[in-house]
């Protein structure tokens, strides 16, 4: 999950926004459809990928889509996540992912108005201000690491 990821390269080094709506769509099913998601985190953050090809950066359909499916997948693991350190790890994890889509990276469109857009900037500070925080406390406190260690898959099954 993270710009870059799949690597596609293009034989006419062209950037993605300029092929048409077909050549975006074979790259797609060349580079992005192979690739198997991680895990169900990674699920979510491969069909924002998979959305931003085909719809473009701007798209807030792509956005709402990545923090609707976290939202779902942090709540089957919220089920269990008294009983289970890794569920809950991977519930803060998914949180905090969505809650970025949902702030700092949620555009701006010509339809929103000034007041959604100080909202925006808002909530993104605070999001941002937040995570710090969680940081810091991971940092100072004996409990486990806010998210699950390096190799450990969040799938909700």
């Amino acid at each position: 999950c993270g710009e870059g990821y799949p690597k596609i390269e293009s034989i006419s080094k062209k950037n993605y926004k300029e092929f048409n709506l077909t050549k975006r769509v074979d790259i797609i099913e060349r580079y992005y459809k192979p690739v198997d998601a991680y895990d169900d985190i990674d699920r979510a953050c491969k069909e924002h990928d998979i959305c931003f090809m085909e719809h473009g950066k701007e798209a807030k359909i792509c956005n709402d889509k990545i923090v609707n499916m976290l939202t779902k997948t942090r709540n089957e693991f919220d089920k269990d996540r008294d009983n289970n350190i890794t569920k809950r790890q991977c519930s803060n994890l998914a949180f905090d992912i969505s809650s970025v889509f949902h702030t700092i990276f949620s555009p701006a469109d010509d339809e929103d108005s000034i007041f959604d857009f100080g909202m925006l900037m808002f909530n993104g500070a605070i999001t941002a201000t937040n995570k710090m925080g969680q940081e810091a406390i991971d940092t100072l406190s004996s409990h486990p690491p806010r998210y699950p260690p390096k190799g450990v898959k969040c799938n909700v099954k």
